[in-house]
């Protein structure tokens, strides 16, 4: 069985969420999936804290069966996670270039 962190799980379940192109219906086990991983998380680390309000909208518009705060929800949270990848890649291309 695979216990991955409460990070690694809220990582993956949203990056899934933002890759997802389909609308908020057709992402709703996603988004089930996102929800548990929020809280699963606790309270965020500052690297996290924008994933995890973001994550939170997220499953909050889906709640409440809002499509346009789903849509902007989901975009936030696609930026922070961005913004966190991003800054692996880059990391993990320093290192290889070190190595």
């Amino acid at each position: 069985m695979n216990r991955a962190s409460p990070k690694a799980r809220l990582m993956a379940v949203a990056t899934a969420v933002v890759l997802h192109r389909g609308s908020m219906v057709e992402c709703s086990d996603l988004v089930g999936a996102l929800e548990a991983a929020v809280e699963a998380a606790g309270r965020p680390t500052e690297d996290m804290h924008a994933v995890h309000e973001a994550a939170g909208a997220v499953v909050e518009a889906r709640l409440d069966a809002d499509l346009t705060a789903f849509d902007g929800a989901r975009y936030r949270l696609w930026t922070a996670l961005a913004g966190i990848w991003s800054g692996k890649a880059l990391e993990l291309h320093r290192a290889a270039r070190a190595a």
